[in-house]
């Protein structure tokens, strides 16, 4: 029946094409909340319409339903492959979402990809919810395995919810933004995080006050999703109320995602490095061209340069000293990144703050030892420090450093910041070269039989360390954690994590221990008696490293570590987790709170008996260990 009560007709083609003409050129606006694709959806077919919409926002239900049990596992507990379904499993053939050619791809997520293709379609209020509550999964309170892969569910969920266009739809997602939905409290607040984040991709500027609003939410997960939604929003103008955020902020969890956010924001602004030589300015090298061809420069060729950005704007000196107030509120995890921040807008005004750390180490140990200092920032604030004022005092002096400021501080010229173009150096000292800094240090080393093979002949390595004389590399592992001990500092913590083939990991002593002498030579010992057999058990030692219990977003990290060192010479063998994307993906996840430096050490030599690379490495084992540390902010070392 149309509206007036009459049966309905299907339109002729002559009027369809008629009332979309209409549509297009205004003459028929979007009133009462109706769009031209929904309009001429109703037009075609408006009961298969509604259909339509019941089996697709019925399906994603089931689906969700049917996860939240916790029997839907994504990838299988046994092997690195991900579950498979058949079509008798599959919520999309069980509600006439699959298409008639069959899953696709038949796997649980393939599944889901399909449901919330067909939801996204909608593009409706009720859709909007619908695809919200699996961008919510793993921000909530309940558990999730890693066979659930939670991470991937919300990312499937965001994806979707990108794609809403309608009006209906997106003020829906504010909606949860702003914490209005009607639903039960225990979903409440993920729901209202992920309508931030979403609200964040969808990219719409008019939206920037709603996630202004919720950097004062009362509840962490909103926050920090609010400040990473503004990042994603792109709009500078949203730095002032991230730079209130700042100037407020306790959350260690939170602090990071503003500053971050705001180093988003203000990107352009940082210094770019340059492969041209300093002799050869840009500008010059253009000229000289255009005089060898006898060509003059066009307006067309000026307008194809890449304009160059104006100085930063005042806002950024604001976000600065909003930075340096902040230092020594909450812990390490964010002064870390606030350093970064003052690193990429060097400013006089944060020599005292940097040389305040130093102080705060000297004057607070016991900051040490309970985890909220560590030796991770010791470092990165006197590195800072030397750079920008040219000065050489060390670190645990900071009355030199004092000194200088209140001799010298209207004469220091901050030097600018370069960024590095070369590869990373090592150094003499610490764990294959790399330098040990943290001051809750886990070592972790592969004990696979393959650790037995020899190392390249001396001479030849490629270690920055310069040990050349290990007769293999189990030998020369030993020999890197007794050096270890010489330079990881006294009033430090630290451990050791094995593995093999066995299904579990171990660990040398239950708690980190203080690296006093009589904990060094009792660790000199055990690594003397270590022995290498059976397979590669990788994710065992890096699931017990990062403490892993639960993947939940957001959730308080568990580890205690600042700092870690993982060394193996080949690719995961055995194990719950084969896949090295997965290792990658988890690994990464899980760390992202925690904020552990990872640092890596791949062996390999030319001596290694020939192995057929295993079905399951999408990537090399190198290029898996490097990954691992560039994203976890950690060297990589390649023996």
């Amino acid at each position: 029946m149309d509206t007036i009560g009459h049966p309905f007709r299907l339109p002729s083609p002559h009027m369809l094409a008629l009332f979309l003409l209409a549509v297009c050129h205004g003459a028929i606006g979007p009133s009462h909340g109706t769009t031209m694709v929904a309009a001429a959806r109703c037009l075609v077919a408006p009961s298969e319409s509604v259909a339509a919409d019941d089996k697709a926002l019925k399906a994603a239900t089931a689906w969700l339903k049917l996860y939240r049990t916790g029997k839907m596992h994504l990838h299988s507990n046994t092997d690195w492959r991900p579950v498979t379904i058949n079509a008798k499993d599959s919520i999309a053939v069980k509600f006439g979402i699959a298409p008639k050619g069959g899953l696709g791809d038949s796997t649980w997520t393939g599944d889901l990809e399909l449901i919330l293709e067909q939801v996204a379609k909608l593009d409706s209020a009720e859709a909007a919810q619908s695809l919200l509550e699996f961008a919510a999964i793993g921000m909530d309170d309940l558990d999730y395995t890693r066979e659930m892969a939670p991470f991937e569910v919300r990312a499937i969920g965001e994806k979707w919810a990108k794609k809403l266009l309608s009006r209906a739809s997106r003020d829906e997602v504010a909606k949860a933004a702003r914490g209005e939905l009607k639903i039960e409290k225990a979903r409440a607040i993920a729901m209202q995080a992920a309508g931030v984040r979403c609200l964040g991709l969808l990219q719409e500027a008019t939206s920037r006050p709603v996630l202004e609003q919720q950097l004062a939410s009362p509840h962490v997960i909103v926050r920090v999703n609010a400040a990473e939604a503004l990042a994603y929003l792109g709009e500078e103008a949203g730095a002032l109320a991230l730079i209130q955020a700042l100037e407020q902020e306790q959350s260690d969890m939170v602090l990071p995602a503003v500053v971050q956010a705001l180093r988003t924001l203000y990107e352009k602004y940082l210094p770019k490095p340059s492969s041209t030589p300093a002799a050869a300015k840009p500008e010059d090298k253009e000229a000289g061209g255009a005089k060898e061809s006898g060509e003059k420069a066009t307006g067309e060729a000026a307008a194809a340069k890449p304009a160059t950005p104006a100085g930063p704007p005042e806002s950024v000196r604001l976000a600065v000293r909003a930075a340096i107030k902040a230092l020594g509120r909450s812990t390490w995890r964010a002064d870390m990144v606030i350093v970064r921040l003052l690193d990429d807008f060097r400013s006089a005004e944060s020599v005292p703050a940097l040389i305040t750390v130093l102080e705060r180490f000297r004057d607070h140990p016991e900051e040490v030892q309970s985890g909220k200092l560590s030796g991770l920032l010791l470092h990165r604030a006197h590195e800072l420090l030397v750079s920008m004022t040219g000065a050489v005092y060390p670190a645990t002096q900071p009355d030199k450093w004092r000194e200088l400021w209140e001799k010298d501080k209207d004469k220091i010229a901050v030097t600018e910041k370069r960024e590095p173009t070369g590869p990373a150096t090592t150094v003499a000292g610490g764990f294959c070269g790399i330098p040990v800094q943290g001051t809750r240090v886990l070592f972790v080393l592969d004990l696979s039989g393959s650790m037995k093979f020899p190392m390249q002949q001396p001479g030849t390595s490629t270690s920055g360390s310069g040990n050349k004389n290990a007769s293999n590399r189990l030998d020369y592992a030993k020999r890197e954690l007794v050096r270890a001990m010489d330079s990881i500092a006294p009033n430090a913590y630290f451990n050791l994590i094995t593995f093999n083939g066995n299904p579990k990991s171990k660990i040398w002593s239950k708690e980190m221990v203080l690296a006093n002498d009589k904990n060094r030579e009792r660790f000199r010992k055990f690594v003397n008696d270590l022995d290498a057999d059976g397979g590669t058990n990788l994710w065992s030692a890096l699931e017990e490293g990062l403490k892993v219990k639960s993947l939940v977003y957001g959730n308080r990290y568990e580890t205690n570590v600042d700092e870690m060192f993982v060394l193996s010479d080949g690719a995961p063998s055995v194990g719950e987790v084969l896949d090295p994307i997965e290792i990658l993906r988890l690994v990464k996840e899980c760390n992202r709170f925690a904020s552990l430096r990872i640092n890596t050490v791949f062996i390999s030599s030319p001596e290694t008996p020939g192995q057929p690379p295993m079905p399951w490495m999408s990537i090399t084992p190198e290029e898996m260990m490097k990954r691992m540390a560039n994203q976890n902010g950690g060297k990589f070392v390649n023996l």
